[in-house]
């Protein structure tokens, strides 16, 4: 979920799903909202020190780098706080996660706590078999309707007929290190062509126009796996449509249609900047890897990229810097963001309590600090960044920004399990020039129709 590998990942996810016999997993009984102490098995507890000696046990994808620094920093946090509870982890590959967590669920001994993604690609279907917890009185006893942003609970929220997304009953939390789609560029190259950082939509375009005819690549982009035009897409549409009716078309409330969301605009947008030009040479050849180096080789002036997501080596990251897309209609930036990983509680967990207090404190100021620390995006929390280091200053400040606008959408593939391939093939044959923009529309509409049928609306 923390980089442009994430939208790979997720093709995967869907097929794992129907694997497990989840696409169409017949919805269990109901459950509405609990009182803040109680749930359908008795009384909660919330003081992880009166919990007496607890075993829980978490799957995660956190296999090196800061995803692994800040998930260790967290585990010896609570457990040093709360040393009657032992947190045994198992990482694995998020394709490896996505693969064995529906069958792991359905085990008769399964994780207590796992990273469950977001949409109907994963935590959906897993509400729909009855998988996770609901955690309607866990939110209500730590307060993370009001804790957290709106516009990031909501992602992890179905109807008790889990044919609702956005809405209802809580079951899943976020944990307090974000991920955005940014737009980053490079200090020098921004220098050269004597511009500033784009305030607003026309300033992005003008700062391309420069870039390109002071024989600078304007926008680094790798589009052989038909990922690397995810970011772009997104982000565009983040500033050509409006917050409200973005996130309304993915949770699929007030009957707003693609057509509605600023998704057209973005992908003719696209499609006008690879005709002048505008992209990586050939980017439809070029692997996402090769065009992310390139970039920080130097050799284009900006890169939409998710959080935390450029290889730099130690002592580069001060050459470039970052922000959100301007909106064209002068706004606050809206931005596709979420949490960097979200927790679900399996429906099997004998330790209930035990998960929702080790959840509550990955979503903690003190873990948004243990976040900034390890120079990874914190969110839920105002923090300080660490070091002197300038783009991670930025990414701070995007994170800040977000919380403060409560600016976040979803992302546009979570609508359905199969959105995000259909729009990538589409998109591949729109800017080789096989088919118009208007195709891709129709196309991610008809996607979505036909999963909205199979959800009995």
């Amino acid at each position: 979920m923390v980089t442009l590998r994430r939208t790979k990942r997720l093709a995967a996810v869907a097929t794992s799903l129907a694997a497990a016999g989840l696409l169409t997993a017949c919805v269990p009984g109901t459950s509405g909202e609990a009182p803040a102490t109680t749930s359908a098995a008795g009384p909660i507890a919330t003081d992880p020190a009166k919990m007496g000696k607890v075993r829980l046990r978490l799957l995660d994808y956190f296999t090196g780098g800061t995803d692994l620094a800040w998930i260790d920093g967290v585990v010896s946090a609570f457990q040093k706080k709360y040393p009657d509870i032992t947190i045994e982890r198992t990482p694995m590959p998020w394709d490896d996660v996505m693969k064995a967590l529906p069958l792991k669920l359905r085990s008769a001994n399964p994780p207590d706590i796992v990273p469950a993604n977001n949409g109907w690609q994963s935590l959906g279907t897993l509400v729909q078999g009855g998988l996770v917890r609901n955690l309607d009185d866990y939110a209500d006893a730590y307060g993370w309707r009001t804790r957290f942003p709106a516009s990031i609970l909501r992602q992890h929220q179905f109807s008790a007929d889990g044919k609702q997304m956005g809405t209802g009953s809580v079951f899943g939390s976020p944990v307090a290190r974000a991920s955005a789609i940014e737009v980053y560029y490079n200090r020098s190259l921004l220098d050269r062509i004597r511009a500033a950082v784009p305030k607003t939509f026309a300033d992005f375009e003008t700062a391309l126009a420069k870039a390109k005819s002071a024989g600078v690549t304007p926008i680094s982009v790798g589009n052989l796996e038909q990922v690397g035009i995810t970011g772009p897409l997104f982000a565009t549409m983040d500033a050509l449509g409006e917050q409200s009716r973005i996130s309304d078309f993915i949770y699929s409330q007030n009957a707003v249609k693609v057509a509605d969301t600023g998704f057209p605009q973005a992908t003719a947008a696209l499609k006008q900047w690879a005709d002048k030009g505008y992209f990586t040479k050939d980017f439809s050849a070029v692997p996402g890897q090769d065009a992310a180096q390139a970039f920080v080789d130097g050799k284009a002036l900006f890169r939409f990229d998710y959080s935390g997501s450029l290889p730099l080596k130690k002592g580069q990251s001060k050459n470039f810097g970052s922000f959100l897309m301007p909106r064209a209609d002068g706004g606050h930036p809206v931005a596709t963001a979420s949490s960097a990983t979200n927790f679900s509680i399996s429906a099997k967990s004998e330790h209930p309590d035990a998960a929702a207090a080790f959840m509550n404190f990955a979503a903690s100021p003190e873990a948004a600090q243990l976040a900034a620390d390890n120079t990874t995006m914190p969110l839920l929390a105002t923090v300080k960044p660490a070091g002197d280091d300038p783009l991670f200053a930025d990414d701070v400040a995007v994170a800040a920004q977000l919380s403060a606008d409560d600016a976040s959408v979803p992302y546009l593939d979570w609508a359905t399990p199969t959105l995000l391939t259909t729009i990538q093939t589409q998109m591949q044959d729109m800017l080789a020039g096989k088919v118009q923009p208007d195709a891709v529309v129709q196309a991610a509409q008809a996607d979505y129709d036909k999963f909205q049928k199979t959800l009995g609306k």
